[in-house]
């Protein structure tokens, strides 16, 4: 975890993640860099080992911009609207770097009962255990009891300190749970209404929405739980 990012890494994370996505603050979407990335493909790799090997994430490049989607429903009340956190591309490649070396690990730190977030399992193996459970116990008339939990916004109501924590209890070093703070700590977001972008607001708690980590990094939060 602590290697260098090498350039291989990086024009991964570039060609991997999704086109046609709405740029943050800086204007520069991912298009940019697929478009200039011969020319551009040196200095990218010196800025993500900055901020990935020296820690050195400044608060503009994690700073987000909350914009409100309609839902397909009326949207007459602020619940009829879905908020997603538009973050900088810059801040994404590097997460992106950071989910690709976390993702192999998965499987060895969760528990085997665990799908999402686990490369290899899926959603139809979550429900082809539950068919077998209860196909088991039609046979052989044994009780049986399902329980579903949901958690209400649950990605937002992660503590940091929590996840600090949870990282250092699964055996990351202080070094890579350091560099995952320099992303996470000191963040901010501005609410954008027609056009009009508010304060800056400190983000305190949750999983950043739409970083790439933030799967794996709820999953491994909420694996002592289950």
């Amino acid at each position: 975890m602590k290697r260098p990012i090498s350039p291989e890494e990086v024009h991964f994370a570039v060609r991997k993640r999704a086109k046609n996505k709405a740029p943050e603050s800086d204007s520069l979407g991912l298009e940019f860099y697929k478009t200039n990335w011969v020319m551009i493909k040196d200095d990218i790799g010196s800025m993500m080992n900055q901020m990935f090997t020296e820690g050195n994430v400044s608060t503009q490049q994690k700073y987000g911009v909350i914009v409100f989607l309609p839902k397909p429903s009326e949207t007459t009340t602020p619940a009829d609207f879905r908020p997603i956190t538009l973050l900088n591309t810059d801040y994404k490649i590097l997460a992106s770097i950071t989910a690709n070396r976390l993702r192999p690990m998965m499987m060895e730190l969760l528990q085997q009962s665990q799908y999402c977030g686990v490369p290899g399992n899926t959603i139809f193996e979550t429900v082809a255990t539950v068919r077998e459970a209860i196909a088991k116990a039609e046979v052989k008339q044994a009780p049986l009891c399902v329980l579903s939990l949901a958690f209400q916004e649950v990605f937002d109501r992660i503590s940091h300190q929590y996840l600090f924590a949870i990282l250092r209890s699964h055996g990351f070093s202080n070094w890579f749970v350091e560099r995952i703070k320099g992303m996470y700590e000191e963040t901010v977001s501005s609410v954008q209404i027609n056009g009009h972008i508010a304060r800056p607001i400190p983000i305190r708690c949750s999983t950043r929405q739409r970083c790439p980590m933030s799967l794996m990094l709820y999953v491994m939060c909420v694996d002592p739980l289950s």
